[in-house]
């Protein structure tokens, strides 16, 4: 099987850059013969014109396609799979694929194609549908929804407006989401798509190895971006009114009200940004992960990595979330947005070591679901099931390809 990843790096790296990283070296690792190409966002630097001139390579960029029309032909690939396409690499490659006749499978990290956002939320709002089923997100730019910019939120609201007229959204076949949560939501989305059209396929992390529940230390633990959405403000109330021991990783927009709090309460114990060696050995000594999101969320990462640790988890029961969760198995709901109910729940983890013992327990089975093996198994599964799909023959077939060099093709200045 010979698979081309394609990925546009967005200018501050994030998630879906290692998603991006992690999948090809999985595949790479199952013997599978993989290339990638891949673009940055370098032209979007802010200016007028550069954002003007950038807006017309996000709708359509032709240089794009042919890069890519130039990688098939020499690599004569089974199938495409695209992670992220914006800005740079554009719906080009979606068209340039599909005129190749290749299988293309393109994975919805964010909502992006049905909220100008992509996070299905907005400031004062949280979570947002307004746009969800709407053909033009009329609301996204009214409220500058990206970048809080005006004219950026209209160029991206009127690029996805425009390649849903075209259809050029259902000619993929088949999109990822993370959870079935996200694949509904997709569903009744302006995107229109058929259901066979959108698969769950979660992503996965390595396994850090279950820490025994009992010789654990008696801290609760967040770690992530310190934001609103994030529910720092429910969680900073619970620990103020409770005083537990509270460790809180991460930085963000209210890293200042989280350092008054912690000045003020001596249980409060605010460590700022750590490294990955750090969060995983505080996932692994702590009483529980406390997680009081009240948005969305994706997949977050730390869950899984808590899953794998054998964590406790106490959790809002967000949509989304509480499908991730399995209230008293693998971990506790709360009431999102209520600082007494997660009083409540941190005092059942505190004072039972039963249910400690029980959560930790199904949080390291509910592991495999996302472990390395899983992920590989349910990728290889998708691209076959793909292919065949399509037909079982693409312009890879019955022709010799140039021999793989796996080499990255890197985006020209």
């Amino acid at each position: 099987m010979r698979i081309l990843l394609i990925h546009n790096y967005y200018q501050q790296p994030g998630g879906e850059d290692a998603v991006f990283e992690q999948e090809a070296g999985l595949l790479r690792d199952a013997g599978v013969t993989v290339e990638t190409l891949t673009f940055t966002n370098e032209s979007f630097d802010g200016t007028l014109v550069r954002t003007l001139r950038s807006g017309v390579k996000a709708l359509y960029n032709t240089q794009s396609g042919k890069r890519l029309d130039q990688v098939i032909a020499r690599f004569r690939p089974d199938l495409v799979h695209i992670h992220n396409l914006f800005y740079t690499a554009s719906a080009s490659v979606i068209r340039v694929a599909r005129q190749r006749k290749v299988p293309v499978v393109m994975t919805l990290h964010n909502y992006r194609l049905v909220c100008v956002s992509g996070l299905l939320m907005r400031e004062g709002l949280v979570p947002c549908e307004t746009c969800l089923s709407q053909t033009i997100a009329l609301a996204g730019i009214r409220h500058a929804c990206f970048r809080e910019s005006y004219l950026q939120s209209a160029q991206l609201s009127l690029t996805t407006l425009l390649h849903k007229l075209t259809g050029i959204w259902r000619s993929v076949n088949r999109f990822v989401v993370l959870t079935e949560f996200a694949r509904q939501k997709i569903l009744q989305s302006s995107l229109k798509l058929r259901p066979d059209q959108v698969v769950v396929k979660p992503n996965f992390v390595a396994d850090v190895g279950a820490a025994d529940v009992e010789h654990r230390q008696a801290f609760f633990l967040f770690i992530g971006r310190l934001s609103a959405e994030k529910g720092i403000d429910v969680l900073l109330d619970a620990a103020r009114a409770r005083s537990f021991p509270l460790r809180i990783l991460g930085d963000g927009p209210l890293a200042t009200e989280v350092m008054r709090a912690a000045a003020a309460h001596p249980t409060i114990d605010y460590q700022g940004w750590q490294s990955r060696t750090a969060v995983i050995d505080a996932l692994k000594t702590c009483r529980a992960l406390i997680v009081p999101s009240v948005w969305y969320e994706g997949l977050p990462t730390v869950l899984l990595e808590a899953f794998a640790a054998g964590t406790p988890i106490i959790c809002s029961d967000q949509d989304n979330l509480n499908q991730i969760i399995t209230d008293g198995q693998t971990g506790l709901l709360f009431r999102t947005g209520d600082s007494n109910d997660l009083i409540r729940a941190v005092g059942q983890v505190d004072e039972q070591p039963e249910l400690r013992r029980k959560l930790a327990r199904h949080s390291r089975l509910e592991y495999v679901r996302y472990s390395k093996e899983a992920a590989r198994e349910a990728i290889i599964r998708l691209y076959t099931d793909t292919i065949q799909s399509a037909g079982g023959r693409t312009s890879a077939q019955g022709l010799p390809p140039e021999p793989p060099d796996q080499v990255t093709a890197q985006n020209p200045a």
